[in-house]
């Protein structure tokens, strides 16, 4: 079954609603979990599912997700039996461009398709966070002569305008999609971006949408196969899954990780990274001093922790001096919290400096949302964009926005402001 299955991985998204976390670098290369990146896990699941072919489509700059991929091997995916293909744009070409969309990424690498002639074409995104054997998904699109499957699992009613929707009829068969509706949406069972099509019916299609100007999966592509063919079945996923498109559900993913009883278990469903990049494999181990206090948080190789963490993330080389204090935080990569300053519920990106006794980030339920981009940051949230620093005493309120390379001085800034640098 699986050799002759092609992966095919979208991980061209800017990232909009990231915000800062995602303006220098492709969604699917931001941090997640002290060590690892968000695009590893999906080729975590390529690699425990046994699949050796894979074309990652970029776009989006995607230099540092280029280098952190490599060659494909932390994730089994190089040598004579496997092989990972990082696939650009072809950009200069008279019918091809930047990729438009989901579908058009594809689209644009049909050759690749037809050169290595897979039965069937695994689609997947790289900005999600789950754990999920392939293998039993394309066996249930086998078993049941389907043309196209569709995984998925019941959402929020709240959050149905961010999904594709999905109505299956007693035997598992999509007889209704409503692609991210503005309204009442029919049901709750969202598609996963995850999508099993037979290669013939995903190149016909691909090629009919592409004459008609149609360029994404959910948008144009299902909708239309659902118009010819009552063969597309809905796969239910059960276990935990994240779209961390946005800066609330990346924080609290980050914070999940941290709960025993969320389902997020990265030791059960073996995670891969590539330790090499940044030499993360030369980093000495954790340093804890007696004084520290540390509970219900996750510390990453060369962390230097003197002061009080709390239900936080520590990336690696991260350093806590004595009398910080850092809670309900998300801390990448080599930033330093100097002494007696505090950080609360904050998305700190790499190499920041927190001066001595700043605040930054604060627990306000009536903090206004940030006022420059109130849709991407209301729930009370900090984020500091890489290579900040803050002056000694400064304070910060939630909602607040810091961009990367900013100065921030000894003042106070009030919920819900941006500072640019």
């Amino acid at each position: 079954m699986n050799e002759r299955t092609l992966v095919m991985l979208l991980a061209g998204g800017r990232g909009s609603r990231l915000n800062i976390l995602a303006a220098h670098r492709a969604k699917p290369a931001v941090p997640f979990g002290g060590l690892y990146r968000i695009i590893d896990f999906a080729l975590s699941n390529v690699m425990h599912s046994k699949l050796r072919y894979v074309g990652v489509l970029t776009q989006y700059r995607p230099s540092s997700l280029m280098n952190h991929l490599a060659d494909g091997s932390p994730w089994d995916l190089a040598g004579h039996t496997a092989k990972l293909k990082i696939l650009p744009p072809y950009q200069g070409r008279q019918d091809f461009d930047w990729y438009s969309g989901t579908a058009d990424a594809v689209y644009q690498n049909l050759a690749l398709i037809r050169r290595y002639r897979p039965t069937r074409v695994l689609i997947l995104s790289g900005d999600h966070i789950y754990s999920m054997n392939y293998r039993e998904m394309l066996r249930f699109h086998d078993e049941n002569d389907a043309v196209a499957t569709i995984a998925a699992m019941p959402v929020p009613w709240e959050e149905t305008h961010r999904f594709g929707i999905l109505v299956p009829d007693e035997h598992g068969r999509l007889v209704r999609f409503q692609e991210k509706p503005k309204e009442e949406a029919f049901s709750n069972l969202a598609s996963m971006g995850i999508y099993v099509f037979d290669t013939d019916v995903l190149v016909e299609e691909l090629v009919r949408i592409h004459k008609s100007g149609g360029n994404d999966f959910g948008g144009h592509l299902i909708p239309g196969l659902l118009e010819r063919s009552d063969r597309i079945f809905v796969h239910p996923f059960t276990g935990y899954w994240r779209d961390v498109g946005t800066l609330d559900s990346y924080w609290q993913a980050n914070m999940d990780l941290l709960d025993p009883t969320s389902g997020m278990d990265l030791t059960t469903w073996r995670t891969r990274t590539n330790m090499d990049y940044e030499s993360l494999d030369k980093m000495p181990p954790s340093w804890i001093s007696d004084a520290a206090e540390l509970d219900r948080s996750m510390v990453s190789p060369g962390c230097r922790i003197e002061g009080r963490v709390s239900r936080s993330v520590l990336s690696p080389g991260v350093k806590v001096e004595p009398g910080a204090v850092v809670e309900d935080s998300v801390i990448m990569h080599r930033t330093v919290i100097r002494a007696g300053a505090r950080v609360i519920r904050c998305v700190v990106d790499k190499h920041v400096e927190i001066g001595r006794d700043a605040v930054v980030g604060a627990r306000d339920a009536d903090a206004p949302p940030n006022r420059q981009d109130p849709t991407h940051l209301s729930t009370g949230i900090t984020v500091v964009g890489k290579l900040v620093k803050i002056a000694p005493g400064a304070r910060l309120g939630a909602n607040v926005i810091v961009h990367p390379g900013a100065a921030v001085p000894a003042e106070d800034v009030p919920h819900g402001a941006t500072i640019t640098a």
